[in-house]
């Protein structure tokens, strides 16, 4: 396995591609599509681009690398309204032209990857957390030190809430790669991240 980690765009935010066993998956591919292709290797197939959330910064390449690929593109549905070419541009997103399939909570498989796939609503609707073996890409659920913000469209500072109390649930040796910012580790976050180790009862 291995994690290519590519901030390049507009914010600076992750964009990411996920190899194992000649397949790749891109997740969260924010700008600069050509730039991202030459992370792929000759030999390797591209199974999907995953998003873990619809905002501008983190998809602004999927129409170009769809063009290239032609996989499948995923976003939990709670997004889709928010990428939607007929509703014209809501706060930090831009349209997607691609189809779009939806990404479903579990257990599930997307070309050779098997994948955990929890929401976490609270940055957006539709925000998830993508794991792969002890590998977590949380986009901008959760930072090293710090959250997404609750204020764009979409966001819930409650829902927020509720997905970081199931956060603080799991193991602390899963590495976590945020959609900004420096890999970290759950145990690490539980210890510093004080929306983490504050985490009040009473909201």
């Amino acid at each position: 396995m291995k994690i290519d980690t590519l901030p390049i765009g507009l914010y600076a935010e992750n964009s990411y591609l996920l190899h194992d066993n000649n397949h790749v998956l891109f997740i969260d591919p924010g700008r600069f599509a050509e730039e991202l292709s030459r992370y792929v290797n000759e030999g390797e197939t591209v199974d999907a681009i995953l998003l873990t959330h619809g905002h501008e910064d983190h998809t602004l390449a999927v129409d170009d690398l769809y063009d290239k690929y032609h996989c499948p593109v995923y976003l939990h549905e709670g997004d889709f309204d928010m990428v939607d070419p007929s509703h014209g541009r809501t706060s930090y997103a831009a349209p997607i032209y691609s189809p779009l399939t939806p990404l479903p909570e579990g257990e599930i498989t997307i070309g050779s990857f098997s994948l955990t796939i929890r929401h976490t609503p609270g940055h957006s609707k539709g925000s998830v957390l993508i794991g792969y073996r002890n590998r977590l890409f949380t986009g901008d659920t959760l930072f090293a030190g710090s959250i997404g913000r609750t204020d764009l469209w979409g966001g819930d500072e409650r829902e927020m809430y509720s997905s970081l109390k199931m956060i603080r649930e799991l193991p602390n040796d899963l590495w976590v790669y945020p959609g900004h910012g420096d890999a970290t580790t759950i145990g690490q976050e539980k210890q510093t991240n004080p929306y983490l180790y504050y985490l009040k009862t009473d909201l």
